[in-house]
């Protein structure tokens, strides 16, 4: 099982025009028709691709010909991750096709330990009179709380530009059908 960095370059390409994860595991798929360990190649895919060590919820016992939406879930986290990780892996320069501008361009996406630490430091007007009355679980809980909010609001908004990168998609191929079908 050896990956192809051409294909790597592809994967990240495709995520940069909008690609999901599920769409991928089908280009990852395609690309290697007569592997028979494809979980095992799309986690060194991703891995390599994108630095995510290991993407959760696939199974070694899984078919990934026709996936339909059965991945939908990957997008709840692995989105988040792989755009946590772009630092790391968006190099344009090493691709000779890089997409100029991206839906990516202006998301962010922190670590949980990050949301936490800054959650705990940002310091909360509204519980002042109260924060130093609570004990260290609770405050706790409140930060955990506070950094889960945090990390779904980015991810919130990472589906909505995804969404809406999707969607300019679809109008460029309702117009394209639509010029032909006149013409």
């Amino acid at each position: 099982m050896a990956i192809q960095h051409c294909v790597v370059d592809e994967l990240r390409l495709l995520f940069k025009k909008g690609a999901t994860p599920s769409r991928l595991i089908q280009h990852i798929v395609s690309s290697h028709p007569d592997e028979k360990d494809h979980y095992g190649l799309i986690q060194e895919y991703f891995r390599e691709g994108f630095g995510v060590q290991i993407v959760r919820g696939l199974s070694p016992a899984e078919h990934y010909d026709d996936i339909g939406l059965r991945f939908a879930y990957l997008n709840e986290d692995l989105l988040h991750e792989i755009i946590q990780q772009r630092a790391a892996w968006d190099q344009p320069a090493q691709l000779a096709d890089a997409v100029s501008t991206s839906w990516l361009d202006t998301l962010s996406a922190k670590a949980a330990s990050s949301r936490i630490q800054e959650a705990g430091t940002a310091g909360f007007s509204e519980l002042s009179e109260s924060w130093d009355h609570l004990n260290q679980r609770e405050q706790s809980a409140i930060i955990r709380t506070i950094a889960g909010f945090n990390g779904r609001t980015e991810m919130v908004h990472i589906l909505a530009r995804l969404v809406e990168q999707l969607q300019q998609q679809i109008v460029h191929l309702e117009a394209v059908e639509s010029h032909s079908s006149c013409g």
